[in-house]
């Protein structure tokens, strides 16, 4: 080979290899800027604001506490409308769920106020503890007034419990998210924005935690869909559509993980404990105010397997051996040990030869613990949600009367 074609050989060689040399730093160009726009989009979502990092410092001797909320506000004020408490015993492990209506009654904490220089930490925090509380706030009336800060303080200290973590949602982004795909599959249809919103906001006869429920299912629907991938930069521009929506102390990597923990809402066996209290109207409007003994009662029990206490458990009592008195004596003693017997009755025959507790809900704890007093009795799951009682006992022949 001549020198000259040797040179020529060795100048094409070099040209191939800085070709492939710009092109590798292009494609590392364009993987950094790619991982800068992703990583951009990821920590829009989290809120790193002292208050909201500090939540997951708290005490977690009853385990990890989650507060997901769902709110809507136009020019004058805020609604909460769906609140779910959930307790797990270690971040992959769910333990409990609450349901906590959007038109609660809350009592209102006072901030503190500031140590004054003559008072020890013992006397300032007595006298914070003296100060009045004020009642009749809502959720909404703490978001407007002080956003997820006061609400997620207020909540966490009318539960008495610390709150963790926290995961708050803009319904207004689901009409904006949905016009931003251009439409929703539904039944046959494409809706969009604003009719999916319509059906999403509707009432239509529900109670409120089958409300809830539904709702929750929706918003995980539209999630799949919004993540379904249509190139190389469709979640990073997706994820900064929808964080002006979103308001979490999570970091997009906890909130991936927590995101798929919450699949248990979905399944309809589920156990959601909804919290106690009652209904009241207020010229014609209608509020839910919680009963706090039995909320404290609950909290406490946020570490058990069996959350609900025995005065929550509503139990029917049945004769069905025939034995006269013997639904009546039953019926006391469950009461004695704390139960709540709300009716006492023949069953429909008197040929039982064995007892029987029936649990009316999915969950079987509550039936365990009515078990324990009626002896030898077979427990059995017959779920009802519409079901007066939780727990039916019917007495057989094999209970021992004397």
């Amino acid at each position: 080979m001549s020198s000259s074609l040797r040179e020529l050989t060795g100048k094409v060689r070099l040209r191939k290899k800085r070709l492939l040399f710009l092109a590798a730093l292009a494609v590392l160009v364009v993987v950094i800027l790619l991982g800068t726009r992703s990583l951009g989009s990821y920590t829009d979502i989290q809120n790193e604001e002292e208050w909201a990092l500090s939540l997951r410092e708290a005490q977690r001797d009853r385990g990890i506490n989650y507060l997901l909320y769902g709110f809507l506000e136009n020019e004058e004020e805020v609604f909460v409308k769906d609140i779910i408490f959930m307790n797990y015993s270690s971040p992959q492990s769910l333990r409990h769920i609450i349901h906590i209506p959007g038109e609660l009654l809350l009592q209102r904490r006072e901030s503190k106020i500031e140590l004054a220089p003559d008072l020890t930490a013992e006397e300032d925090e007595q006298k914070n503890e003296e100060k009045p509380i004020a009642t009749f706030y809502t959720p909404g009336h703490f978001m407007e007034e002080g956003g997820s800060e006061l609400l997620v303080e207020q909540l966490s200290y009318s539960l008495g419990v610390p709150v963790h973590h926290y995961l708050g949602l803009d319904y207004a982004g689901i009409p904006a998210m949905i016009d931003y795909r251009g439409g929703i599959p539904y039944k046959g249809y494409v809706l969009d924005g604003d009719d999916y919103f319509d059906y999403f906001l509707g009432n239509d006869g529900e109670e409120p935690l089958q409300r809830t429920r539904r709702r929750v299912q929706q918003i995980t629907t539209l999630v799949d869909f919004l993540g379904d991938k249509r190139g190389l930069f469709s979640t990073p521009r997706m994820l900064r559509e929808a964080a002006p929506y979103i308001d979490t102390d999570l970091s997009w990597k906890e909130l991936q993980d927590f995101y798929a923990s919450i699949e248990p809402l979905l399944e309809p066996d589920t156990m959601i404990l909804e919290l106690p209290g009652s209904w009241r109207d207020f010229n014609g409007a209608y509020y839910f105010e919680p009963d706090y003994v039995q909320v404290g009662a609950i909290m406490d029990n946020l570490d058990e397997d069996f959350i609900l206490p025995r005065e929550l458990i509503t139990v029917e009592v049945l004769n069905g051996c025939g034995v006269p008195g013997i639904a009546a004596y039953l019926g006391d003693l469950l009461e004695e040990e704390g139960f709540s017997v709300v009716n006492v009755d023949n069953a429909d025959s008197f040929d039982y030869e064995r007892s029987k507790v029936i649990s009316r809900i999915e969950e079987m704890s509550a039936a365990r613990e009515v078990a324990v007093l009626v002896p030898g009795a077979e427990m059995l799951k017959e779920p009802d949600p519409q079901y007066e009682a939780m727990i039916t006992v019917i007495i057989g022949k094999n209970f021992p009367f004397e």
